[in-house]
């Protein structure tokens, strides 16, 4: 018996959803009742030529949108959109000065059955600012990408500067006049026309800031390209400055031009690195030598290198002391006979250094009379040795007179 009173039940449910959606259906395609809708529309600002006259300007950053109230059938309230409307904000109007202004919004495209029921009381406040103007350099930024094995060349401009004009807030950010061009799959020579637009540095545009002239006209030159080895050239003794290797950070680098002179080039060489003046440094940039009409593609001018260096060693030798410069007449005796020198270098470089590789004297040029005296030690060492240590510093010489007139 539950059962069956269940069963009634669902009957009696379903027949009544079937009873709404049928009420539903005549109430929407026989009485279409009048419904009100909120939509946003953007605004459009008229006439700003007329506060110009007066050098003022509206600061504007971006489009203007009001909400209105539609109100009609159901049927056409559900078919709007958007674009059915025209709203419209006149800086024509008297009495706008500099700072906040409300301007009063009017409706000057709807459809004919619809009634746009805040229409009396639609307001957007435009702020207005001195006007200025300033001058700007022109650039052109290249978005996309060529077609491969292909670059498009940043173009040499006829225009190098362009007037921006607006309210001062504005203008006063703005870095440049840009030409943005769209290079995607582009094979050939092309030439474009493309609206500059004023931009700050971080490339936030200002629609509403005019540039004069208001586009450019460009030919774009589009060369085949090539990868190639970079060659590093360098002056002076790697191996006696202790140096293992000058790698450049990317051994390879691509090159665009005509198609004849790239297959002509087999590698861009660096500007020479004097290793001597390199005083250890672990990297250093290093100039291209690019050769007239080739151009790198996706580098800048230079390119880093890094230098590895040898691992050091040392080694002790002991080495005669020398006299040098000794005036005619007089005999020297000194009272050590050889050093004791610790050198370091490379492995390489060590394993051919000798006493005899190494100078080690004293030099007693200046002295010109008999007696005892202490005297600096001098080395001089082979390229790529340095000195570590050395015992003695000194000596002591005795200087005297020859009976005979020998040394």
């Amino acid at each position: 018996m539950d059962g069956k009173n269940k069963k009634g039940q669902l009957i009696v449910k379903v027949c009544c959803v079937v009873a709404a959606f049928m009420l539903w259906l005549y109430i929407y395609n026989f009485e279409n009742p009048v419904m009100d809708k909120v939509i946003t529309v953007p605004v459009s600002i008229v006439n700003q030529d007329v506060l110009a006259q007066s050098k003022l300007a509206p600061v504007i950053e971006s489009d203007a949108e009001i909400k209105i109230t539609v109100r009609g059938s159901v049927s056409e309230i559900n078919d709007l959109n958007v674009g059915d409307f025209a709203l419209q904000a006149d800086l024509g109007s008297a009495g706008i000065v500099k700072g906040e202004n409300k301007i009063p919004v009017t409706v000057e495209k709807k459809p004919a059955n619809i009634k746009v029921a805040n229409a009396g009381s639609l307001w957007i406040t435009v702020n207005i600012d001195e006007m200025v103007e300033k001058t700007v350099p022109v650039k052109v930024v290249l978005e996309g990408e060529a077609r491969s094995g292909y670059y498009v060349v940043q173009p040499e401009l006829d225009v190098k500067e362009a007037t921006v004009r607006g309210p001062s807030s504005l203008v006063n950010a703005v870095t440049y006049a840009v030409a943005r061009c769209d290079i995607s799959d582009y094979y050939k020579n092309m030439s474009v026309k493309e609206a500059l637009k004023a931009e700050s540095k971080s490339g936030t545009v200002y629609k509403y800031v005019t540039v004069e002239p208001s586009d450019l006209d460009m030919t774009l030159q589009v060369k085949k390209t090539k990868t190639v080895a970079v060659n590093v050239k360098t002056t002076g003794d790697l191996t006696a400055s202790g140096i293992k290797s000058i790698l450049p950070e990317s051994s390879k680098i691509t090159i665009a031009g005509d198609e004849v002179q790239l297959q002509a080039i087999t590698g861009i060489d660096t500007e020479s690195i004097a290793v001597a003046s390199l005083n250890g440094a672990k990297t250093v940039n290093a100039k291209l030598l690019v050769p007239q009409g080739i151009v790198l593609v996706g580098n800048g001018a230079s390119v880093k290198l890094n230098i590895t260096y040898a691992e050091k060693s040392e080694k002790t030798l002991t080495v005669p002391i020398t006299v040098r410069n000794l005036q005619s007449g007089l005999s020297a005796s000194l009272d050590q006979a050889s050093a004791t020198v610790t050198i370091s270098g490379t492995a390489e470089v060590l394993s051919g250094i000798t006493a005899d590789s190494i100078g080690c004297y004293v030099d007693l040029g200046s002295i010109s009379s008999e007696g005892a005296q202490q005297v600096q030690v001098t080395l001089t060492l082979p390229a790529g040795v340095s000195k570590t240590a050395m015992t003695p510093e000194s000596v002591n010489v005795t200087i005297k007179k020859n009976q005979s007139g020998g040394q």
